[in-house]
């Protein structure tokens, strides 16, 4: 089977499941191809994230022409002739749909947003409307989607009135491997750790972030936000007493968040966190805001807490900080379901049988 990944957002989770989807595939002896851009955030060793024998291709989907990227694309794609070409992320989803009309017809396409575009909360409802308008513009070349979340299922459904197929992130197996859980240690010591990771754009809400880390002491409490982004939202957060990391390398930031105390999302709108999914499964506690795909993610007062408000956020926080029963309760359980639920096999087997499906029903479609 030859397999094409159309990726323009190289960073954080869209990438991590870039990874292990074309990882496993290529390690089964399949043939695969990403094709994607380059972005500041992108990981300098981003080759060695991939399996040798997959084949990274960069096309700058941003930049050039509209013009000039999806004629790119499109030569791209009939050069390779896959067997499937899986879209990620909405920028993405949209070019190589645009760019493939009227050919490739035995060619199987799946599109996988990783948070679809009218879930967005900083936009007023006559803009998510042009987004979803832009989404049924691409709808003329016929594609399956891909949800990451019931929630982004269901906003497809509503937007759109196309059905999704449901295939919930996990996290690989460099995460799972590791052995030196926190859960069971003692957090009565002096200093606590307080993290999240990701992008400084607004999705991520690093207002609310810097408002909850400026009710601590801090002389008691560290809060740290790794990764990089927007200059004016970086610098208030650090007036308000975080620490950026800035990007760190894959390893990095696992060690950071399975030493942390405490993970804190304070995000607007999720697909389905991967972040959030490494903090559970390392046994990092989780307290995250109450928005799609974090409470598709966390199941309040079971596997980490969802708040509603800086104070719940900021009271949440102390409890576990200061109660090791229910702090030890919330990993214990978090990792118990994070084991099957957002295991690696379970995730690539489903996109593989996925994978199955829609290329013989393509298949059957138009014959060899």
């Amino acid at each position: 089977m030859r397999v094409v990944h159309v990726i323009e957002s190289t960073a954080t989770g869209t990438l991590a499941v870039v990874c292990t989807i074309a990882n496993r595939l290529a390690a089964e002896g399949h043939e695969v191809q990403v094709i994607y851009s380059a972005r500041d955030e992108t990981p300098q060793n981003l080759h060695a994230l991939f399996h040798p024998d997959v084949v990274l291709l960069n096309l700058q989907m941003k930049g050039p022409s509209l013009a000039s990227t999806l004629l790119g694309l499109r030569r791209k794609l009939i050069e390779l002739r896959p067997d499937i070409v899986h879209l990620h992320s909405s920028f993405a989803g949209f070019l190589g749909r645009l760019s493939t009309l009227f050919c490739l017809p035995s060619t199987a396409f799946l599109y996988s947003p990783h948070c679809i575009s009218f879930i967005r909360r900083d936009v007023g409802r006559m803009k998510r409307y042009c987004f979803a308008a832009l989404e049924l513009l691409a709808c003329v070349k016929s594609c399956t989607y891909v949800g990451c979340s019931e929630s982004e299922c269901a906003a497809i459904q509503r937007y759109l009135g196309r059905p999704a197929v449901l295939i919930e992130n996990a996290v690989d197996r460099t995460v799972t491997a590791r052995r030196d859980w926190n859960s069971d240690r003692s957090h009565s010591k002096t200093m606590q750790r307080i993290v999240t990771v990701g992008g400084i754009r607004v999705q991520k809400n690093p207002r609310l972030f810097a408002e909850i880390a400026s009710s601590f002491n801090q002389d008691g409490t560290e809060f740290v936000w790794i990764g990089d982004g927007d200059p004016d939202l970086k610098r208030m957060l650090e007036e308000a007493g975080v620490r950026v990391t800035g990007w760190l390398a894959r390893t990095e930031v696992i060690d950071a968040v399975a030493q942390a105390d405490i993970f804190l999302s304070t995000a607007s709108w999720e697909g389905m966190p991967i972040s959030v999914i490494e903090a559970m499964t390392l046994g990092t506690p989780v307290v995250a805001s109450d928005c799609p795909g974090n409470i598709d993610t966390v199941r309040h007062g079971s596997t980490g807490a969802i708040y509603h408000s800086a104070l719940e956020a900021r009271m949440l926080l102390k409890r576990i900080m200061d109660d090791d029963v229910f702090r030890n309760a919330l990993t214990r359980q978090a990792r118990e379901e994070a084991r099957d639920r957002f295991s690696e096999d379970r995730f690539f087997n489903n996109v593989a049988l996925l994978y199955a499906a829609k290329l013989k029903g393509i298949r059957q479609r138009v014959p060899a």
